[in-house]
């Protein structure tokens, strides 16, 4: 019970020793021995950081700002509210709806195709493609189509004495040609035109490349490259920047494109002026002609009947009728209107906008107010334009459907005030017309003739008068926005490659890189390592046993005072303790897998208990694969093998080395059943025997780890030593091998065996002496 409590706590010790999880001495240990590899690993880097920077085309980044007008004062027309009735000043505003205008395809479209940019023309180096604009040195020219084929690279190879080659892999073009000489290519004729010789003299090894673009690439190229930020949140200026290799170019191209969106600002209002003055144009044609007539008619009535003006009551009736012409005019142009904006909210549209009342000289604040909202939500509408499944445009719809049913209402009510209105009116002109009988029948005719005269006159000056506004009101249009900072190449700034980032980064990857290659293979290294001694815990280290080269065996009794000889006294020595210096002790030597080097360790352990003049035996306990016979050159014909089955005694199977005090029982011939031979009584007895003629019994058995044969042993030794070998011996495997000796014999310690000894510290010679790796001589 006793030894099995002892075997779950060292299984216990060497589970948490195989599986420490991540220690940072060790990992420090291993870092600092190959601090060589960071040094390597961030030289590397830098280097490489310095070929990406000298190798790596500058990227720019260049802006402009543009202010976003809110509101707009009209302080040119004395009226105000009707002018901004008439929708001149509206349109845009929204700072979110300008945005998206900006970065609208339609727009870059616009500016792509008032630059130019159709061809691109660049040289090209090991890595990177060189852009010649502004400075191109050919000149591209052709009739009506661009003949060259789009989005296909061609070449310019300069021959010499203004005579080129046209060149493209992908067409298959091939041609000689001199500048300014007619190029007949399948889609039509180019010449193309040297503007700077000296640059075709001076890179004669380049070649000029040049792509002809389509309009649906270049907008694409330039559109993706665009941002658009807001310089405060509370403030209506933006800033439109966009990064490139080619900073001319792209300073080019936003300078176009506000330019453009200031056009598109004032194309819209000047169109909806544009449809107003159109309206009113065709209003005066008509009343001119109705005007025209009843002044001709009055001057043949006075002339015809020699009358010049109305008598005094017939000026007071003319005076009234007059007035209320004019207010059956003025109900009716309401009337008018009401019918139209009834016609307008019956029907779907999207792209026009509604003409408010005050644009018709109709002066309702309420009708205003709600006419002006449903076309401030119909621009919104229209510029969102986002797609049905779109929160903002659901919301918008929403809104307008409600402010629709409520202008409704609304028009509904003003309709019948107006029809009612011009009931009024009608009775009230009967009355006046009643008056007008009584005079005379040429004072009653010539007052009718006046008052049409009259009639149209007021009307044709009124829309003079509204004509003239309009006219004013579009001469002082402006757009929606003004550049506030227009792009420049001076203010442009090189935003890649950032050289202190890139040192950095190569610093950092140089020093990372090593260290997470040394993490993982501390981490996923099964092996036992040299680091994994100090975790031995509990576990007794009886010594660390140097690399070998050759035949170590011999190596001690030649040079007794060597480091390999030393290393194994030293082992002698703490040996001592774990046996508790019992008489006559009795050693097992294994391991828990093949190679790690237990014969030789069990060959010199005997070998330097031999040397201190005691009577020593090695046995070959490992019944399946013996070695350490051909060592000495005994027979093996007879051994542990032959004794276990009773074919001889003890005496016939020590053989006697050339060694004083060192005898050995070799294995003998493989058995066909060596488990059952090693757990046998004979196995007992033999070992008694050796006890009684011998100081020290060092055996040699099977790795304890593979195969049962060496756990019937350990129950009959003192003391068993496994041998763990750096760099070879598996951690799962030792785990299992010192769980199973620890189960049939606590007395068991650990030899760490081909330990690398080269430090830069104080260590061994080849010689028993202190010495150091740069100075080889003795201290004394």
């Amino acid at each position: 019970m006793k030894n099995s409590d002892k075997a779950i706590g060292v299984a216990k010790r060497t589970k948490s020793f195989l599986n420490p999880g991540i220690n940072p001495g060790v990992i420090i240990k291993i870092l600092l021995k190959n601090w060589y590899y960071f040094i390597l690993g961030i030289v590397l880097a830098l280097v490489g950081a310095r070929f990406y920077i000298t190798h790596t085309m500058p990227v720019y980044r260049v802006y402009t700002s543009v202010l976003i007008y809110e509101e707009e004062n009209n302080t040119g027309a004395d009226n105000d509210e009707l002018l901004n009735g008439l929708g001149l000043a509206g349109g845009m505003r929204n700072l979110e709806n300008q945005i998206k205008i900006i970065t609208s395809r339609e727009l870059t479209e616009r500016a792509v195709r008032g630059l130019g940019f159709e061809i691109e023309y660049y040289y090209k180096t090991v890595r990177n493609q060189i852009p010649l604009y502004p400075d191109i040195p050919i000149e591209i020219k052709y009739s009506g189509k661009n003949p060259l084929p789009q989005n296909v690279e061609l070449g310019v190879h300069y021959i010499g004495n203004d005579e080129f080659r046209l060149y493209s892999e992908a067409q298959g073009l091939n041609l000689k040609a001199k500048f300014g000489e007619t190029i007949r290519l399948p889609e039509g004729d180019i010449i193309i035109i040297a503007n700077n010789r000296d640059w075709f003299i001076k890179n004669q090894e380049i070649d000029l490349n040049f792509i002809v673009h389509s309009v649906e690439r270049l907008v694409k190229y330039f559109n993706s490259r665009l941002s658009v930020d807001m310089l405060t949140r509370s403030g209506s200026i933006i800033e439109i920047s966009m990064n490139g290799v080619n900073a001319q170019q792209d300073v080019d191209f936003l300078n176009e494109l506000t330019a453009v969106f200031q056009d598109l600002s004032l194309e819209k209002k000047n169109m909806e002026a544009n449809r107003r003055i159109d309206f009113i144009d065709n209003q005066l044609v008509e009343i001119r002609d109705s005007l025209v007539i009843t002044e001709n008619r009055l001057t043949q009535f006075r002339s015809a009947h020699r009358v010049m003006d109305l008598s005094v009551q017939g000026q007071a009736i003319i005076s009234q009728v007059t007035n209320l012409e004019n207010e059956k005019a003025r109900l009716s142009l309401e009337a008018n209107y009401y019918d139209y904006l009834a016609d307008y909210l019956l029907k779907d549209v999207t792209g026009e906008l509604p003409m408010v009342p005050i644009s018709m000289g109709i002066e309702d604040p309420a009708l205003t107010t709600l006419v002006t909202e449903l076309a401030s939500l119909q621009e919104q509408l229209g510029g969102a334009g986002a797609g049905e499944k779109n929160p903002l445009q659901n919301l918008l719809s929403q809104r307008m459907r409600a402010k629709k049913e409520e202008l409704m209402e609304t028009l509904s009510g003003l309709r019948r005030a107006n029809s009612l209105a011009s009931n009024e009116n009608n009775d009230r002109l009967a009355r006046v017309n009643s008056q007008a009988s009584a005079l005379p029948v040429t004072e009653r005719q010539m007052l009718g003739i006046e008052r049409k005269f009259k009639l149209n006159d007021d009307i044709y000056t009124f829309l003079l008068q509204k004509l003239s506004e309009l006219q004013m009101q579009k001469a002082s249009n402006r757009p929606d926005n003004e550049v506030v900072d227009p792009a420049s190449e001076l203010y442009s700034q090189m935003v890649a490659p950032n050289p202190p980032m890139i040192y950095f980064m190569a610093i950092f990857l140089g020093g990372a890189i090593p260290m997470l290659y040394f993490y993982f293979v501390f981490a996923f290294n099964n092996r036992f390592r040299k680091e994994d001694i100090d975790q031995l815990g509990d576990i007794p280290v009886v010594g660390n046993i140097p690399h070998i080269k050759g035949n170590s065996f011999i190596d001690i009794f030649e040079n007794p005072e060597s480091v390999i000889a030393e290393s194994y006294r030293l082992v002698r020595s703490r040996l001592q303790f774990v046996t508790d210096e019992k008489k006559n002790p009795v050693i097992l030597v294994t391991s828990a897998m093949p190679g790690d080097g237990k014969t030789l360790t069990a060959i010199n352990l005997a070998a330097v208990y031999s040397m201190l003049g005691k009577k020593t035996v090695l046995v070959g306990f490992d019944l399946r694969n013996p070695k350490f016979a051909r060592a000495f050159e005994l027979t093996k014909e007879s051994g542990v093998s032959t004794y276990l089955i009773g074919e001889n005694t003890v005496d016939d199977i020590i053989q006697e080395t050339f060694h004083k005090n060192l005898s050995v029982i070799s294995s003998g011939p493989i058995p066909p059943n060596p488990s059952e031979l090693a757990a046998s009584p004979a196995t007992a007895k033999l070992m008694e025997e050796l006890k009684s003629r011998f100081d020290f019994i060092i055996i040699d058995s099977a790795p304890i780890g593979l195969i049962s044969d060496t756990h019937h042993l350990t129950a009959h030794v003192d003391s068993v030593l496994m041998v763990v070998r750096v760099n070879k011996t598996l951690k799962d495997m030792m785990m299992l091998a010192i769980n199973e000796t620890m189960e049939s014999n606590e007395r068991m310690s650990l030899l760490i065996n081909d330990v690398d000894l080269k430090l830069k510290r104080y260590g061994y010679g080849k010689k028993y002496g202190y010495t150091n790796e740069t100075k080889k001589g003795n201290k004394k």
